[in-house]
């Protein structure tokens, strides 16, 4: 399959460029690079530019077959019949100089270290006369002949050294070539394989999709999966850069691509001295010095790929074996990371399975947030007669993935009559957490619990409770949560149980408003995964309750401190730990109004989680996302999620108050804004009845931000139950929009600003704008319409507050809304059914709207209130 790549990633390059082309005082410009990292195509980019310019281009390519024939690059432009070398020379530099105008001209030499003497000679007579801007590419690390290097010696050249595509490069240049979004975790992969090699990016995806491991899938996505086979197309252009190898040579590389990174004191005794200096010499192999020594890594993972399929397996097997010995050797050969190493290098090894070494391996995968790997080693160890540790650590580590029924099927051929009380509990613990969170099945996971209560010793039953907390807090039921876990001590509970109820415990209070709770309960949560090599994933988990807490009692501040740290403890972890970091950094950026962020943060997040963890974090930080559209909107995109988001039946935590906040920002989007602020006013009510007084201020205040008047006394009630500062500030803000006082107003979106809420500040001084212009005040009306933009313009928020400040129409609150929705092509039947209306009563709202608007069609009266969604097209 051959793809139409763009290009991406190189605005700054051609820029670079362009500012050499059109110096008088500089010859052009050399771009070096490594081989495939896009020099050409840059060179020939440049080059279209300047065709559209009405310059005159040439282009001559150096090849190693042309360098053996005088004038190979310029054969092209030999006049034929010339016998004389002097007049074919002149004729050659005539023909790439001469133009039909006065326009310039530009040639374009690709890998110029490969041009013969004479074509070299002839670029040095065009730089020195002067007679054609160049460029010139050449390739790092290739021997460049004297009369190249004297081409820009006399020539005024710049330089440009062309680096390989960022990861985030990599992901838009994908993406865009695709023409979808690409599951984080295969944009990480390629990168990782292709360190931003554009050329090897290319071969990998375009034979990957024709292999059908690169697909679309039903949710719009492109997903990676399985393992890559090399394209012979690479595997041919990687072995002629790099050329025949010696045999001690192709054991330094074979060794490291099996067991990178090595000491170069251990490859010395694995594989020759002198090969690995040629190793080196021959850009393969790089030394990189750390704390312990010299450690040594192949230049580019690409030649690992190769070399891996080409080499014996006999050889590979014998070489994962020496390494692996040489790090049981090593002075840190018990550190986990060391661990891990070697027992991965033994599985397909030709040594004999250690099924100590194995299991402890395995958590230290699982510490590591590798939880494919810890699989396989608890697998391994397993297989090898391991016995219950590694049984439970598979399927802690199964369950983790998303794999419920296999990690059940581990579970269940164990025995519990056999084991002792404590074994006992665990077991019930993991298989019916498994049971409730990977499988999404409550009733069996209680019922499992309940069967294990009846023969678990008093004295072991802290799984028992801990479970029966964590199990009503997933049924939405934080009453019987607190009950269950009565007498429980988080920092005194096996270390992976303990988080998991801090967890709970910290999202109970954080939604109640009991902040300082909530933050305590966290801490402990952290301390209890830093004392378990088992619980590295429910780190994130925690997080995501310590900023809810913050964010709820509005410490946002606080809240981005926290995220920031938690984004930068995921940033190399691999799979769904890194994207719960970046998850957790998008709720973050929305509470903050930074709805840009929020955006590009959770549709990573949400595209990554949603393949093995759909339900799970998947669903938990789809809900945010679909806010972060349609504040941002988007409400095309974000009422297309919100369908996504209801077809999902999620059997545990329903998230109902972010569910609702979400869907009364799509529906005020729309234009349907009393419709939102019932949304909104529902879900507060839902969450007093069951103490969630911290998520009913936020709720309220939302409502109040649509225009709601009704709000002030209940949030005044709850500032003597819910801690922090967002409660005072929302009160004040309802009061102010209730009582009209645009002064007021005003001041508050400053004190909104400096809580760090952008969007409540938006529009905050939005409804100041609209009071002063009821007022008929309109000059302080028009500062604060542009503070708010000013403020909307920062946070990339656009709210319906916001459209009604900037568009100033003699229109009511009503008469506003179904304006909007005439805007959405929907009839007066239609609008009457979405806001409980008669058919009449909208009716008469259009004909007075008209009527103040000198409008005469409802085509023209729609026309004057261009809604949030129409920007959402650049979604």
């Amino acid at each position: 399959m051959h793809l139409s790549w763009p290009l991406i990633g190189r605005s700054a390059e051609l820029r670079s460029i362009e500012a050499a082309l059109s110096a008088p005082d500089v010859s052009g410009i050399v771009i070096s690079g490594v081989a495939g990292v896009g020099k050409s195509r840059v060179a020939r980019e440049a080059m279209s530019t300047a065709e559209s310019r009405n310059c005159e281009t040439r282009l001559a390519i150096g090849t190693h077959s042309g360098r053996t024939v005088p004038l190979g690059a310029f054969a092209a432009w030999a006049l034929p019949g010339v016998g004389d070398p002097v007049e074919l020379l002149r004729g050659v530099i005539a023909s790439l100089t001469a133009t039909p105008s006065a326009s310039e001209v530009l040639i374009v030499v690709d890998d110029v270290h490969l041009l013969d003497e004479l074509s070299a000679f002839v670029v040095n007579q065009i730089v020195q006369r002067d007679a054609a801007k160049l460029i010139l590419t050449v390739r790092d690390a290739e021997p460049v002949p004297a009369a190249v290097q004297e081409i820009w010696r006399i020539g005024r050249f710049d330089r440009l050294s062309l680096q390989p595509l960022t990861p985030e490069e990599t992901s838009t240049l994908v993406s865009a070539t695709l023409g979808a979004a690409v599951d984080p975790c295969a944009t990480q992969r390629l990168w990782e394989l292709t360190r931003g090699n554009a050329l090897y990016l290319r071969h990998i995806v375009e034979q990957e999709i024709t292999d059908g491991r690169f697909a679309l899938h039903n949710d719009g996505n492109w997903r990676w999966l399985g393992d890559m086979i090399v394209p012979p197309s690479l595997v041919e252009f990687v072995e002629s850069s790099v050329g025949a190898l010696p045999t001690p040579v192709g054991d330094v590389v074979d060794a490291l691509a099996v067991g990178e990174p090595i000491e170069l004191a251990a490859l010395a005794r694995i594989t020759d001295r002198r090969a690995i200096e040629d190793a080196e010499t021959r850009g393969l192999i790089t030394l990189e010095p750390t704390v312990a020594g010299i450690t040594v890594r192949l230049a580019h993972p690409i030649y690992g790929e190769v070399r891996r399929r080409r080499a014996p397996a006999s050889k590979l097997r014998r070489l994962r074996g020496l390494i692996a010995g040489e790090l049981a050797e090593s002075d840190a050969g018990d550190e986990i990371h060391v661990l891990v190493r070697r027992a991965t290098l033994s599985l397909d090894s030709d040594l004999t399975p250690d099924i100590d070494v194995l299991t402890k391996a395995a958590h230290g995968a699982v510490w590591l947030a590798d939880l494919g790997l810890a699989d396989r080693l608890a697998d391994a160890a397993v297989r090898a007669g391991g016995g219950l540790d590694a049984e439970f650590v598979r399927a802690h580590a199964l369950s983790w993935l998303g794999r419920g029924e296999d990690a059940d099927a581990v579970l269940t051929r164990i025995d519990p009559a056999g084991l002792a009380g404590g074994d006992r509990a665990r077991l019930a613990f993991l298989r019916a957490s498994n049971m409730l969170w990977a499988l999404g099945d409550p009733p069996r996971a209680k019922a499992l619990i309940d069967d294990a209560s009846r023969t678990v010793p008093s004295h072991e039953r802290s799984y028992i409770d801990a479970f029966l907390t964590v199990y009503w807090f997933a049924m939405d039921q934080p009453d019987a949560a607190m009950s269950a876990c009565e007498g429980l001590e988080t920092d005194r509970m096996p270390a992976v149980v303990g988080a998991e109820l801090a967890w709970a415990l910290a999202t109970i209070d954080a939604d109640a408003g009991r902040t300082a709770a909530a933050v305590r309960t966290s801490e402990a949560g952290y301390s209890a995964v830093a004392r378990s090599l088992d619980a590295p994933h429910m780190r994130f988990n925690i997080a995501d309750s310590h900023v809810s807490a913050l964010l709820l009692a509005g410490r946002i501040d606080d809240a981005a401190t926290v995220a920031a740290r938690v984004q930068q403890q995921a940033a190399d972890l691999p799979g769904a730990a890194q994207l719960l970091g970046t998850a957790v950094a998008g709720r973050a950026s929305l509470a903050a109004g930074d709805v840009r962020s929020a955006c590009a943060f959770l549709e990573r997040a949400t595209i990554g989680l949603s393949t093995n963890h759909s339900l799970g974090w998947g669903y938990r930080y789809l809900i945010p996302r679909i806010q972060a559209l349609a504040t941002s909107g988007y409400t095309d995109a974000a009422a297309a999620a919100l369908v996504s988001l209801d077809d999902m039946q999620r059997p545990f935590r329903l998230l109902d108050y972010e569910q609702s906040l979400a869907r009364a920002w799509v529906v005020a989007g729309q234009g349907a804004v009393s419709e939102a602020i019932g949304i909104v006013r529902s879900a507060a009510e839902k969450a007093t009845s069951q103490g969630r007084f911290a998520a009913e201020v936020l709720c309220l205040q939302t409502a109040v931000q649509f225009g709601d008047r009704r709000s002030a006394r209940r949030l005044h009630d709850l500032e003597s139950l819910v801690e922090g500062p967002r409660v005072r500030l929302a009160s004040r803000f309802a009061e102010a929009l209730r009582d009209d006082n645009a002064a007021q107003l005003a001041i508050l979106s400053a004190e909104f600003e400096h809580m760090g809420d952008l969007v409540a500040a938006v529009d905050t001084a939005a409804h100041a704008a609209l009071a002063y212009r009821r007022h008929e005040k309109r000059g302080s009306a028009m500062g604060c319409a542009a503070r708010a933009a000013a403020l909307a313009e920062r946070s990339g928020a656009r709210t319906p507050a916001l459209l009604s400040a900037l568009q100033p129409l003699p229109l009511t609150d009503r008469e506003r809304e179904i304006v909007m929705l005439i805007g959405k092509g929907m009839s007066s039947r239609e609008i009457a059914e979405r806001l409980t209306l008669s058919v009449r009563t909208v009716e008469s709202h259009v004909y007075r709207a008209m009527s103040k608007t000198g409008t005469t069609s409802r085509r023209e009266l729609a026309a004057l209130l261009p809604t949030a969604e129409d920007r959402s097209g650049d979604a």
